[in-house]
Parts: structure tokens; sequence; C-alpha cells
């Protein structure tokens, strides 16, 4: 039986290459909107905590000096949560374009690969019929050497 070659195979590698190189941009995006939503947490119980100060401030007694860098403070978080949540809203953007592309390699790729085994399954079919022709021939020269030989 013939071995089968696919002549496809480069090709069939160099989508799995990308397949796996666009899985990795996927996964580092998955992994910078993760930290990004991590961030806008921290960012978010901070201003709480400090919302809770001001609070408990309030009750004992507060001076303008300590209003004012209270003021600043919470200015300041929530800028950064203005920023995080800008960042978050990027990465997710980033995270659906790497998912489109993951997803379109992964389709290029399982194509080639049905395609493969569809050329595959052709081809052992194709071998299997030249070796029973091959069979047939063989048994039937060799009744008809039996047959002239009695």
């Amino acid at each position: 039986m013939k071995a089968f070659t696919f002549r496809l195979e480069t090709l069939l590698h160099l989508r799995e290459m990308s397949k796996e190189k666009a899985m990795k941009n996927y996964a580092l995006a998955i992994s910078k909107r993760e930290n990004a939503e991590i961030d806008l947490k921290n960012a978010v119980k901070s201003l709480e905590i400090l919302n809770k100060d001001i609070i408990v401030k309030r009750t004992s007694g507060f001076s303008g000096h300590e209003q004012e860098n209270f003021n600043q403070s919470i200015n300041r978080t929530k800028g950064e949560i203005i920023d995080f949540n800008s960042k978050l809203a990027e990465s997710k953007n980033i995270e659906s374009a790497n998912r489109k592309i993951y997803l379109e390699a992964d389709s290029n790729c399982k194509s080639l690969l049905k395609l493969k085994q569809k050329k595959r399954s052709e081809h052992l079919k194709t071998e299997e019929k030249k070796e029973e022709t091959e069979l047939e021939d063989i048994i039937g020269a060799r009744f008809v050497f039996n047959k002239t030989s009695y």
C-alpha cells in the first residue's frame, strides 16, 4: 500500500502555528482584562474606605485641613476609577478582537484538518480498491492456470 502524503501539510503547520499564536494573544488579552478589573475593584474599594473614614471623622470632629486632604484623596481616587474604567473598556475591546482572530485561525485550521482527513480516507479507499483488483487478478490467474494444468 502506498503511504498517504498530504500536499498541504506545510500550510497546515503554518495554520496551526498561527492558531497557537492567536490563542496566546487571546490569553494575554484575557489576563490584561482581568488585571484591569482587579485594579478597578481596588480603586472602588479605596473610595469606599475613604468615604467610611470621612463618616467616622465627622462624628468625632473634622478640621478644615483634614477635610482638604480627604477631598484631594477622593478626587484622585475618582480620577483613578475613571482611568481604570477606560482601560477596562479598551482591554475588553482588545480581548474581543483577539477572540475573533483566534476563532478565525481555529476555523481555518479545522477546515484544513477536515480536508486532510477527507483526502486520507479517499486515499485509503483507492488503495483498498487497487489491492482488491490485484487480488482478483491473482485469484483469476491462478484459477485459469489450474484449469489449463489438468
